[in-house]
This record gives structure tokens, C-alpha cells and sequence, in this order.
């Protein structure tokens, strides 16, 4: 059962109205969670999978059955994705690894542990291209807060972003962020877009043919925002494309709707620190959104592209 309360909303262009309707409801889906984050949807079986990290569970939600358990433990896993197959790859903070699931999370098979001999920091959000190839971010949250990971010393010299190949060869794409965090492919893929939460920021590299990355610029900030029942900092977080190029990013008071030209048309604002969001329905036509102890929805007036 959900329970529709009234978003906020902080409009900085009439646009905004284009994509979010006045009269949008925000419905929490469920509630008593630790902290959420990394919600995916699962297109032809229509159910949404996310993590708690602080609880170290991933979990199943639907509209038919509510909330159920997928992985437990899950060595406090943030990010999650589909790959080409539509098997879920997960980051996991306290593992420092990215792990592939089988038969719904009954076998795990670690993809990316160590780079240059030396273990991955605490990967965070990852993404699967139609080349098959998956990228992730790596910044140090799970080696520096126990709600997080294990407290420990980092082993990598930078806090880089990965690109993991079909052939399961590992290459650090770039190495001078500060908090890699949220990342997401434009339609055509040949944009990345990578954010930092330390910074914070959004910036966009052209991706080329191999994979490397070309033409790194600071694509936007993520500033203001209404926090909505305190003062913390939140930062850029999770985010994603719709069908029209307008990018989605979770960051201060809750999530930010840029144009395709970088322009900020607003922002949804959340009741509580949310953190990540994924387009779901029949139609991909809503979010939800990852937001500390519950799990919401609003529709939209867009949709995100089909891959599934």
C-alpha cells in the first residue's frame, strides 16, 4: 500500500512543468530502512531492486508483492545495474569488488576486484553499455564510515572511474576526481557524464570507439536545493538520461532536472536525504527514488529509453 503526500518543488524555469506536472504526487512505496540507494527496474518483470547499505540487504520491491529480500548480506552493496543478459551487477563497499549475479543472487561471481595489484577502493554506481562493457565509479565512502564499509586504508593511489570490458580487462578512464559518484551514458552513448560529490559538479567526456574518454568539461554544478527537514550537505549522487536527453541528478534537497544544454529547470524535493532514482512502470515513465528509510515514487511527464 503507498501513501501519496505532496512534493515540494523548487522551480528555476517554467519548463519544469514540461517534465514534472503541477499537481505530481510523491508516494512512499515502503518505509523502516537504514539507507537506501542504487535502485534498478527490471523492464519486463516489473519489479525494482535496490540497496541498504547500512543494513548490508538488497531488496526486491513490486506493486504485486510489496517488499522482499534478494541478498543477505550483501557486504553493504550501493549501486546496482542490468547487464545485456539481465543479470544484476552490484558494487559492493565492503568487498572493495563489483560482482555479477546468477539465479537471482543464489551464485555471485566477482567481475573487478584489484586494479595494478592493489584492491579497488569501495565501488559505488556502475552502468552497462550496449557494447557490454561496464563502467563504475570509485571513490573511498566504504573505507571511511562503518555505515558504510569497512574503516581502512585506501590501496589505490587515485579515486578513479573504471571501464570493464567483455574480455573482463580493467582500464582507469580517469584518474583527478575527488569523490566519484553518480555516472550515466547519453542516449547515443557517446557522452559519459560523471559527477562528483565532493566538488560538486557534473562533468562530461566524449566517449570514443575504444572506450577511452576524450574532452573532459564541467557540464554543470549542483547547487541550491531546499533541504527539507535539515541542514546536512547533500551531495550529487545518482543519476540518469530520459528519452530526451534531459539529465536527472540527485543532489541537494532531492533531484535536479537539467536540460540537454545544462540548464537547471528545477528540483524535486524530498522529505528526507534521497540519494539515487531509476525510471520504472510499463512505460519507464516514473521514478523511483532511494531516500534514506523509505522508498518513493512520483510519475513524470517524460520517459526514459527502453534497453531490455
Amino acid at each position: 500500500m503507498t501513501e501519496p503526500t505532496q512534493p515540494g518543488f523548487e522551480i528555476r524555469d517554467p519548463r519544469f512543468h514540461d517534465i514534472i506536472a503541477p499537481e505530481a504526487k510523491l508516494e512512499r512505496l515502503a518505509t523502516g530502512f537504514v539507507f537506501t540507494e542504487g535502485p534498478i527496474w527490471h523492464e519486463r518483470e516489473g519489479y525494482a531492486l535496490f540497496s541498504d547499505i547500512a543494513a548490508s540487504v538488497q531488496y526486491r520491491w513490486s506493486e504485486v508483492d510489496g517488499v522482499s529480500v534478494f541478498r543477505r548480506p550483501s557486504n553493504q552493496a550501493n549501486g546496482n545495474c542490468f547487464d545485456r543478459q539481465g543479470r544484476v551487477i552490484t558494487c559492493e563497499h565492503a568487498a572493495s569488488q563489483v560482482i555479477r549475479h546468477d539465479h537471482e543472487g543464489k551464485l555471485i561471481a566477482p567481475i573487478a576486484t584489484h586494479f595494478d595489484g592493489r584492491e579497488l577502493n569501495s565501488p559505488n554506481d556502475v552502468i552497462c553499455d550496449s557494447k557490454g562493457r561496464i563502467w563504475f565509479t570509485d571513490p573511498s565512502f566504504g573505507r571511511q564510515r562503518p555505515e558504510l564499509g569497512i574503516v581502512r586504508e585506501e590501496e589505490q593511489a587515485c579515486r578513479g572511474v573504471y571501464r570493464l570490458d567483455p574480455d573482463g580487462a580493467l582500464h582507469l578512464v580517469t584518474d583527478d576526481f575527488e569523490q566519484p559518484n553518480g555516472l550515466c551514458l547519453s542516449n547515443d552513448e557517446t557522452t559519459l557524464f560523471i559527477n562528483d560529490s565532493a566538488r560538486p559538479c557534473i562533468r562530461s567526456f566524449a566517449v570514443n570507439e575504444d572506450g577511452t574518454l576524450t574532452g573532459d568539461e564541467v557540464w554543470a554544478d549542483v547547487t541550491g536545493g531546499i533541504v527539507l527537514g535539515g541542514t546536512r550537505k547533500w551531495v550529487p549522487d545518482g543519476m540518469k538520461v530520459d528519452i530526451d536527453g534531459n539529465l536527472f541528478c540527485n543532489g541537494p534537497g532531492g533531484v535536479h532536472i537539467f536540460t540537454a544544454d545544462a540548464d537547471c529547470l528545477g528540483v524535486i524535493l524530498m522529505p528526507e536525504k534521497s540519494t539515487n532514482f531509476c525510471f520504472s512502470g510499463k512505460a519507464l515513465d516514473a521514478l523511483i527514488i532511494t531516500a534514506s528509510t523509505g522508498l518513493y515514487r512520483i510519475r513524470t511527464k517524460t520517459r526514459a529509453k527502453q534497453v531490455m
